[in-house]
């Protein structure tokens, strides 16, 4: 368990990132969001990304 929660360590928030992404675009592959819809599940999961991203640098800038 501890080698899972090792690889998972700053990798969750991309995980959760891209399966929203994939779930949104099942659901616009089924007609049940627009294209609107599926821009801003992009949008939402590159927010994700670009904010842990920026985290990591801020607290790996602290910690020198």
């Amino acid at each position: 368990m501890n080698k899972i929660r090792e690889w998972l360590r700053g990798k969750k928030s991309y995980i959760v990132a891209v399966i929203g992404f994939l779930g949104a675009v099942v659901a616009w592959t089924e007609g049940s969001i627009s294209g609107t819809g599926l821009l801003a599940a992009l949008w939402a999961a590159a927010q994700t990304c670009f904010l842990r991203a920026g985290l990591a640098n801020e607290v790996a800038k602290v910690q020198e």
